[in-house]
């Protein structure tokens, strides 16, 4: 029973977490200090990782020329530059959540066909008789109208 008690491991006080998790405003601080003395930043980390169609997209969004930044760190960049990223940053994200709630699937961008229009040699004769129908089925309709009409005038004066 002892041997068992030994190999248990002790109950922590607090949850673990994992290292990336935000544990509140002094594990932000704390991370965001050490990252300081670095010389780093969490968005340039995250920059860095993109690949380059990403980065394109983010350099076309900056104003910036994709061939001359491409392979930059985002540290490596002046000032300006690195503001106009987070601008261009900031402003896809907007997008993104503009269409967060959109369903992109391909029918929404690409409506069904229409169907091809029949030869008028063709069409006439069909046209006729789907006409013809119609026609008939609204004069029942009418009828059928007129007759509730009445019924219903009738109710009313008694």
């Amino acid at each position: 029973m002892m041997k068992q008690l030994a190999t248990k491991p002790a109950p922590t006080a607090l949850p673990l977490h994992a290292a990336n998790e935000h544990h509140g405003e002094a594990g932000q601080a704390a991370i965001a200090a050490i990252r300081s003395m670095l010389g780093k930043s969490s968005a340039a980390s995250q920059y860095d990782k993109l690949n380059q169609q990403q980065r394109a997209m983010i350099l076309f969004a900056a104003r910036l020329r994709p061939a001359k930044y491409i392979n930059l760190p985002l540290l490596s960049l002046t000032l300006e530059e690195r503001e106009a990223i987070r601008v261009a940053i900031i402003a896809l994200l907007d997008l993104g959540k503009a269409f967060g709630c959109v369903p992109l699937s391909r029918d929404q961008f690409f409506p069904p066909r229409a169907l091809k229009p029949v030869a008028s040699s063709q069409a006439a004769p069909i046209e006729r008789e789907v006409n013809s129908d119609v026609d008939n089925t609204l004069a029942e309709i009418n009828r059928l109208a007129a007759s509730l009409s009445a019924d219903i005038n009738e109710i009313e004066k008694h």
